[in-house]
Order: C-alpha cells, then structure tokens, then sequence
C-alpha cells in the first residue's frame, strides 16, 4: 500500500512538472512610475508586443490617460506622486503615507487581475507588493539605474589613468552607498514593515526577478552582470502615429534643419537659450518640441522656430543636422537610431550621465546649463554639424541600432524567464 501511494506521488510531480514546463504565462500587471513620460511609454511597447502573442495586460497607472483608451487595456487605478521638477530629488514626494497607500492599491488590484508577472519601470512601490504577493516582479531599467554602472568609468578613463580611476572609483562608490540608502529611506520604512528586510538601496527597489536593461551595452557597458540582468536594447517612444505637422513638409531645405527638444522633463531656460541662439536667422530651420509641462503658444512666435508639444522624434530626426536635447534615453537613442550628432544641456543626474557617455563615445557635444549663453549653444551645433569624425562614430551605433527590437527582446526575454 505504501508503495502504491508512493508511486501515485510521483505520477502526480511528474504531471505537476509538465503541466508546469507547458503553462502558458498570459496575464501581465504592468506598473509605470508616473514621474515622467517615459517610464509609462516604455512598457506600452511592452506590452503590445505581449498583447501580439495573445498575452492578456493590465496597467495599474495614476491615470486612465489617451494612450491607454487607444490599446484598450484594462486599467485600474492607484496612487502615485505628481512630480513636474525634474531637477531635484523626485522622490521627495513618495512619504511613508503615500508610499504605503501606493502598495495597498497596488496589493488591492494584483488579488483582483491575479496576474502571472509583474513589470515595472521605475516604480519602487512594485517591488515592495510583488515579494508581498510573491508574483515574479520583471523590472526595466537604464543601465546608470543598476549598481553595476561607475559613473567614474565614464569621466576618468581606466586604461589611461588607472590609479586615478581606482581612487574616484572607491570614493565615489561609498558617496553613492550613502546617498542611495538616503533616498531609499521611507520605501524601506514600508517595506520593512511587510518584513522585507532586503529592500535597503534605491538599487534593491529598482532590480526586479529578471531585470531589463534598456540600454545598449556598447553605449552603456555594465560589468559582472547576473545571469538574471538582460540587455534588451532601447525603448524608442514614438507616439500613437508617426504623422509630422503639415509645417514640416513645407520646410526650406537650403537651411540646416535642427530639432530641439526638452523632451518631459526639461525647462523654460532651454527653450529661451534655443530660441535666442537660432530666431530670425536666415541659414536655419528650427523644429521645438516643449513636452508635457510647457505649453507652446508660451514661446515666442519666430518665422523659422516651429513649435510643438510632441512629434515622433525619429521622424524628424532623420530630417536633421543636429538634435538639441536634455540627455534623456529616449530621445538620445532616437538621434543615435538616425546617425544625428547631438548638443546636449542636461537638467539632472541621469541627463548628466548620458551627457557623459555621449561625450565619451564621440556622438556629440555636452554644455552645462550654468552661466550658458543662446552663442555656446549655437557654436556647439556647428561643431558637431561640421565634425567628419563625429559621423563615423554615429554611423557605427545607428548600424548596432539597425538590428535592435527591443520590445521584441523584452518579451522573449520574459517569456524564457518564467517557463525554466
């Protein structure tokens, strides 16, 4: 009799196991942060590529918002912090209060779909409530948001400086060890009291089960990467359609043709320093995107300056001799993905960053914003423009960019994750 029980077990873990290598993954919480534009817009690409092999998605947002109405995705709604100053700390807002609420709502929405994963971008809250809910949490990050990236590596090159790189290396790493743990501290708060003792850096509440890297490794390399931190490429946003304003079919093709834009997260000076360095002047077209904040009849009406909230950058792109921008992922890889130099004026750390590594890959000119004048900026733009150097670097990450789908990956990537 025992034996016979003993073999019915087996035969019960055996089809357990089958019916386990074969279970179809098909219902996917997505969860965006709403700081920014961005992190929402890349898991819509996510998604539907998902939706594509008949995956059922759900988004947990702040907002029922245009995009999610255009896909039909089922939403439900939960907390977040509103967040329109880019420049500081934007997690200043998130207090234990809100973050607490933040996990409940999103604890309240995971009983109710029951989803197979959670994806998340840049909202730290998902990970506190998927380990609560023990659903595998995938996170999508940039490279610079893991604790594998040294921004030293970036500033002081190691195969020419090697001690200098070793000594701003140490230094830089315990300066970021504090200052992370620092930012972390009421998500920790929360956490803790779910007895998540090792959520304790940003970096903890930022790595997912598997975590995405949007990045190429050629432009962002990360070192003694775990097997469960993946490249899948960039998440190039370029809206519901690809139409471009009727203004830029008429456009003067004598003129150099350059796009600026401050993207989501940039500032009034920007488009002041844009303005001023290029109104009125008979050699160039200028097309100026201003965002989600900054409305355009705010910027003054010039005969070659064509203002818009938001095009499909690569659109345009394409069009153009050089890109001004702010350092944002999106944006930088849009003007990679078109072999267009860039002039680059970033308004927060991670903008720096990407400033940075543009400048070390040779693809395009970083200013900094203090005491810049409209005359620096229109002097970098023909610099670039006229660097014959410049181009071939360009031409090498347009052609990596030519074979990357990083949607394509993402999925591929998920999928294999949670049917080993």
């Amino acid at each position: 009799m025992g034996c016979l029980n003993l073999n019915h077990s087996v035969k019960i873990a055996k089809y357990e196991m089958i019916e386990n290598i074969f279970k179809t993954y098909n219902q996917f919480l997505l969860l965006p942060s709403a700081i920014g534009r961005s992190h929402f817009n890349r898991l819509v690409l996510i998604a539907q590529e998902l939706q594509e092999r008949g995956a059922e998605i759900a988004f947990a947002f702040r907002e029922n918002n245009q995009i999610l109405k255009h896909h039909n995705f089922e939403f439900f709604l939960v907390s977040d912090a509103v967040v329109t100053n880019f420049s500081s700390n934007v997690f200043a807002a998130y207090t234990p209060s809100l973050i607490e609420q933040c996990v409940k709502d999103e604890l309240k929405v995971i009983e109710a779909f029951k989803p197979d994963a959670i994806i998340g971008d840049f909202r730290l809250t998902a990970a506190i409530s998927s380990k609560v809910a023990k659903i595998p949490y995938i996170s999508v990050v940039n490279g610079y948001m893991t604790d594998y990236f040294d921004p030293v590596d970036v500033m002081i090159p190691k195969d020419t400086r090697p001690f200098d790189h070793k000594v701003a290396s140490i230094t830089s790493k315990a300066i970021q060890r504090v200052q992370k743990r620092t930012l972390a501290a009421p998500f920790r708060e929360v956490a803790q009291k779910y007895g998540l003792k090792k959520l304790v850096s940003l970096y903890d509440f930022l790595t997912g089960d598997l975590t995405l890297i949007a990045d190429l490794p050629e432009y962002c390399p990360l070192e003694n990467l775990p097997r469960n931190f993946r490249y899948i490429g960039p998440l190039i946003w370029e809206g519901l359609n690809d139409k471009v304003p009727d203004y830029l079919i008429n456009l003067d093709s004598s003129k150099q043709l350059i796009y600026a834009t401050t993207g989501n997260t940039g500032k009034e000076k920007f488009i002041k320093l844009v303005v001023d360095a290029f109104k009125n002047d008979p050699d160039y077209e200028v097309v100026l995107t201003t965002g989600a904040f900054i409305h355009p009849d705010s910027v003054p009406k010039i005969s070659n300056i064509h203002v818009s909230s938001f095009i499909p950058g690569s659109e345009i792109i394409k069009h153009s001799q050089a890109i001004i921008h702010c350092g944002g992922n999106g944006t930088t890889y849009q003007a990679l993905s078109q072999g267009v130099p860039a002039v680059v004026i970033p308004f927060n750390n991670d903008q720096t960053i990407n400033a940075w590594l543009i400048k070390r890959h040779k693809l395009g000119i970083p200013l900094s914003l203090s005491e810049l004048t409209a005359n620096q900026v229109k002097l970098a733009v023909k610099k670039v423009v006229e660097d014959n150097d410049m181009q071939n670097y360009l031409q090498h990450f347009k052609n990596l960019l030519e074979n990357s789908n990083a949607p394509k990956t993402a999925a591929n990537e998920i999928m294999s994750f949670l049917t080993v």
